[in-house]
């Protein structure tokens, strides 16, 4: 649903912005995001600070096991390092998971973790090409409105104002300036294997030779709109995450064989979601600490 993909880039998207967007009323809009985060589809939202503002870089990984755990145990279990932002188990033992670090020490503490983990046997890192954001220098009252947002980032601007003290119009103007700054992301949280949904990853390696990876990334969002979540693209090889939904499994062959069709891509190998967690990340609580310390 495209109203997923926009609440992921900006999750404080009005319900008026998506109905001049798609053509259909605002109360239209909100009764489907109230019946996807009633379903479970969107569980939650979040605000963390871009990568910019931390100087952390991103992994995806991918763990091969002997398929001797507990799906969730195990997720739990990978999750408990302080560097994991989200981690999954998907068919055929094999886990993902998505990290943040700073520097090769850290990165080599991660890799260690992960390594010793009972049952890995193997282990694939790949640090990724993404949008590093901008920074902003977050001023006191920046940080002031970010308080109650920290704990609802979609609370009405007149909900803030009453919280903060501060007028309505100043309130939409800062809220403004965070929004367009790129220094923090607002996004939504989607349970990818809620209600019928079937989350996928599919592994693409794609001819270097004849295409760059922005061509391959780009058309995977364009072709699969519905479908995508987020990809990872490895900085150290032609290999491509895709993360994506389908109805059932027909849909799911379907889009593989659809993928196939591109005649710059070489391999794609799916991989069937089981089981999937969030998990706190450093910069979203750097952004916490930074508003506790003006508060």
């Amino acid at each position: 649903m495209k109203i997923i993909n926009d609440l992921q880039t900006n999750c404080r998207t009005s319900y008026q912005e998506l109905s001049r967007k798609y053509g259909v009323s605002a109360n239209a809009i909100r009764r489907r995001i109230l019946n996807l985060e009633e379903s479970g589809v969107i569980s939650g939202y979040s605000i963390t600070l871009s990568p910019a503002m931390t100087n952390t870089d991103s992994l995806f990984a991918l763990l091969t096991t002997d398929g001797s755990r507990d799906e969730a145990e195990m997720v739990d279990e990978i999750g408990s390092c302080k560097y994991v932002m989200a981690a999954a188990s998907y068919s055929n033992g094999t886990y993902a998971l998505v990290a943040e670090y700073h520097g090769p020490e850290e990165l080599q503490e991660l890799g260690t973790f992960l390594r010793t983990l009972k049952s890995v046997e193997h282990v694939e890192l790949h640090t990724f090409i993404r949008s590093w954001g901008s920074k902003m220098k977050l001023t006191k009252t920046h940080l002031r409105v970010l308080a109650p947002l920290l704990e609802d980032p979609r609370l009405p601007i007149v909900d803030v104002a009453q919280k903060t003290g501060l007028t309505a119009r100043r309130v939409r103007r800062l809220i403004g300036e965070l929004e367009e700054g790129g220094a923090l992301r607002f996004t939504a949280l989607i349970e990818l294997g809620a209600t019928t949904s079937l989350p996928f990853i599919a592994r693409i390696h794609w001819d270097e030779k004849k295409a760059t990876y922005s061509v391959i990334a780009d058309w995977l969002v364009k072709e699969f709109m519905l479908q995508h979540r987020e990809t990872y693209v490895s900085a150290s090889e032609p290999v491509i995450f895709s993360l994506l939904v389908a109805e059932n499994l027909t849909e799911l062959i379907e889009t593989v064989h659809s993928i196939r069709q591109n005649k710059h891509i070489t391999s794609v190998a799916p991989m069937i979601g089981i089981y999937h967690k969030y998990f706190s990340s450093y910069r979203h609580e750097r952004l916490k600490q930074m508003v506790k310390e003006v508060s």
